[in-house]
């Protein structure tokens, strides 16, 4: 599909590299919200891809079938990767989100971390979209 618009797909291939070798957002933090926006987006191909980059990146199964089945205020999540999740799903499901969720993600997450993570969320949003708005 990406290669329908040639002008962009090298800059989206970029982005990407990016993602993997530019960020302060720490490599568990990146996957967790990139396992999110799949869940949240239906999109299996990014999930079976990232499930065993997240697996290398320290997140555990009960966390990745936690994502699976939504229960991001489960209290075997830890209060960070809660408010990571939480703030991924609201962006993701919402064009606004609730001041609480943004308040609680800033707790954990700095300005820096905040503006990688909703780039990391945007990306895979969009690349959710190539994978199923044609489908």
């Amino acid at each position: 599909m990406l290669s329908h618009s040639a002008g962009t797909v090298k800059p989206f291939i970029e982005l990407a590299k990016a993602q993997f070798t530019a960020l302060q957002l720490p490599a568990r933090s990146r996957e967790l919200g990139i396992l999110t926006v799949a869940e949240y987006t239906e999109t299996t191909f990014v999930a079976a891809q990232h499930n065993p980059m997240s697996q290398a990146a320290g997140v555990d199964e009960r966390t990745r079938q936690l994502i699976r089945s939504r229960q991001l205020d489960d209290a075997e999540l830890s209060p960070h990767d809660s408010a990571l999740l939480r703030f991924t799903a609201e962006i993701v499901q919402h064009p606004r989100i609730a001041d609480d969720v943004f308040d609680t993600a800033r707790q954990f997450l700095s300005e820096r971390e905040l503006v990688e993570a909703l780039q990391v969320i945007g990306y895979y949003w969009t690349f959710g979209r190539i994978f199923t708005v044609p489908a």
